[in-house]
């Protein structure tokens, strides 16, 4: 499946759709259920905050400050919505109220924060750059420094 001249637009809502997805089958595996929220949630944060700092700031930006950032978008992007979605319009999809470490109106833990980390960390940042650089071609192999110090690199097509 070749991707490339296709517009950056089409090529950011398939990433859309596979972020959702992605997100909507793990939380079906670990509690049996999702909601669309959550789908769409996973989707806009897949663009817009999980591929989109090393696509601004190039591969040599700091793997572990990529991760941060995106986390902390994440984080709040799930506060917000779980916020409009559980607080304000009631459906009550989800709920941390109940366990230590709950912040943002019960809407986000601690715990659910380095879960979102390791997701980012292990699956998130480097299924983004697969699909960029496997799927729509971009030219320049993803890799990933520490301290300066190249700690991965994908393997060329």
């Amino acid at each position: 499946m070749k991707m490339k001249g296709l517009t950056p637009f089409f090529r950011k809502i398939v990433l859309f759709l596979l972020c959702g997805f992605l997100y909507f089958a793990i939380e079906i595996i670990y509690r049996g259920y999702s909601h669309v929220s959550m789908f769409l949630l996973a989707g806009l944060l897949g663009v817009f905050f999980i591929d989109t700092p090393n696509n601004i700031f190039g591969f040599q930006l700091d793997y572990l400050l990529q991760v941060f950032i995106s986390t902390f978008f994440c984080v709040l992007g799930e506060g917000i919505t779980g916020y409009m979605v559980n607080v304000k319009m009631g459906l009550n999809v989800w709920d941390y109220s109940r366990l230590y470490g709950s912040f943002f109106y019960g809407q986000c833990n601690i715990f659910f924060v380095i879960i979102w980390m390791l997701l980012i960390a292990f699956v998130g940042i480097p299924f983004c750059d697969a699909y960029n650089y496997y799927v729509c071609k971009d030219e320049e192999i993803p890799y990933y420094q520490i301290l300066g110090k190249k700690i991965f690199q994908f393997p060329p097509r």
